[in-house]
């Protein structure tokens, strides 16, 4: 067969990265063992919409159009779902990525053209619908229109079955814009996955439906002939490791890093998703810097005791300190990433949060909004009592600030996002850092933006 994969468009404040469609690229490599033709289209990359896109996708001539796409892609993908069935009626329309395992039957009324979605995920899955003749009966994992019912989503055990990525369809130096994590050091960067999996209970998280709670690890092995292909194929010169908990596992990380170190090669390493801090020792701090980290990222969420015990974060405002000063002994930059307005917060929760950003003393900050997302504990709370969805989700960006608390209005919430930030990055050291950025060739556009987003009052970015 003849497959496209599509990796939405994305502008406004969903569209600050430029990122490989990591995901997309291991469901490429799948089917191409299989013995499919596969296309990649990635209009986040080229930014192309509407009738550009849609002959982008006709050119491919596919038997399969197969999309990945996140809640805050649906309000701009559903009219371009909506362009490209009239043009391709006969062509099965397939949705995967972290909407369609954390939205459930919902994904069928955000797009009423899909004729099957799948959750969690579907490297195996997809094998398998391609090669079943019932349109009535799906593999586990699937939803099919034509029969529509509750299905859990579906996880791989062994992960050394699957094949690298196609990194041929998404040659990283094409990839020149804002990384996760916004942190950028050399060029091209690649984005990799060591281990899938997190076993936390975070309330306002719901990537567990897409990669499960359990912890998986690819071979090691595998992994290095991961990052050999894109170093010597693609001239890749930084790894972004964007796993959830890669330094969850003692063991594999410090052979990682053990590893990394032996070979000496010209890379640098991140993990731009963020590790909890609580797994960080000074001899895993060590390896860590001695194979290449020159950051490191890290999920605070909160400066409010109160707060972190509610979002079941499993630390302390103390402990966090603790670790932050633990990187900086090891002359590492820390960047925070923290949430406002989650559920039940006060403004003076909200305030701890920005005073804490100010006085650990990490070098970036990143305040989002609390998002509703489907399939987290805060975010099915606040689902069933606000209809987002009606209106496709229009809004559904960490910086609108679409679900504030009850006691705090949209409005005070924007200027509460907006105090944090100024008050981080209006300080000599913070400001010239961002300044940096800048000279990051193709950055400047999607950094501005990102900016704007956390300024501006009421509207989108």
């Amino acid at each position: 067969m003849r497959i496209t994969l599509l990796h939405p468009p994305r502008t406004g404040g969903a569209g600050t990265n430029l990122v490989p469609p990591i995901g997309l690229l291991y469901l490429g490599a799948v089917l191409e063992k299989a013995g499919h033709i596969v296309s990649l289209v990635d209009a986040a990359l080229t930014g192309h919409t509407d009738k550009i896109l849609q002959d982008d996708i006709i050119e491919t001539a596919p038997d399969l159009l197969m999309i990945s796409a996140f809640t805050s892609d649906v309000f701009r993908l559903r009219s371009q779902i909506t362009s490209l069935r009239r043009m391709l009626p006969e062509t099965p329309f397939w949705l995967g990525g972290p909407h369609a395992s954390c939205a459930g039957l919902q994904v069928l009324i955000d797009f009423p053209e899909i004729d099957a979605f799948f959750m969690g995920e579907s490297e195996e899955s997809v094998l398998e619908l391609i090669s079943s003749d019932s349109s009535e009966k799906a593999p586990d994992g699937v939803v099919l229109r034509t029969a529509p019912s509750a299905t859990h989503p579906r996880h791989i055990h062994d992960l050394s079955v699957l094949p690298v990525p196609a990194w041929h369809l998404a040659p990283p130096e094409k990839y020149r814009g804002l990384p996760n994590g916004v942190i950028l050091k050399r060029l091209p960067y690649a984005p990799i996955l060591a281990t899938r999996g997190c076993p936390y209970k975070c309330t306002f998280c719901a990537g567990f439906r897409t990669t499960g709670r359990e912890i998986r690890k690819r071979p090691l092995p595998q992994v290095w002939k991961e990052i050999e292909i894109l170093i010597q194929d693609y001239g890749v010169k930084e790894i972004h490791i964007e796993d959830d908990n890669f330094s969850l596992d003692y063991d594999y990380v410090s052979e990682f890093c053990r590893e990394a170190i032996r070979r000496n090669l010209p890379v640098l390493f991140s993990t731009p998703n963020g590790i909890r801090l609580d797994t960080l020792d000074d001899e895993l701090l060590e390896l860590m810097k001695k194979a290449g980290w020159y950051i490191i990222h890290c999920g605070i969420e909160s400066g409010s005791d109160r707060i972190l015990k509610k979002i079941k974060k499993a630390t302390t405002t103390k402990i966090l300190q603790e670790k932050i000063d633990l990187i900086h002994k090891h002359g590492l930059p820390v960047v925070g990433y923290f949430i406002l307005g989650i559920p039940d917060e006060t403004e003076e929760d909200i305030m701890e949060t920005i005073r804490f950003s100010l006085s650990s003393g990490i070098e970036w900050a990143q305040f989002a909004s609390f998002l509703p997302i489907p399939g987290s504990e805060d975010g099915d709370k606040f689902l069933r009592n606000h209809d987002l969805a009606s209106e496709g989700w229009k809004k559904f960006h960490n910086t609108t600030c679409v679900a504030p608390p009850d006691t705090i209005s949209r409005k005070r919430m924007k200027h509460l996002q907006r105090k944090a930030f100024l008050s981080f990055y209006l300080r000599p050291r913070p400001f010239l850092r961002v300044i940096g950025l800048f000279y990051h060739t193709g950055s400047s556009g999607r950094l501005l933006r990102r900016i704007l987003a956390y300024l501006m009052t009421g509207k989108e970015y």
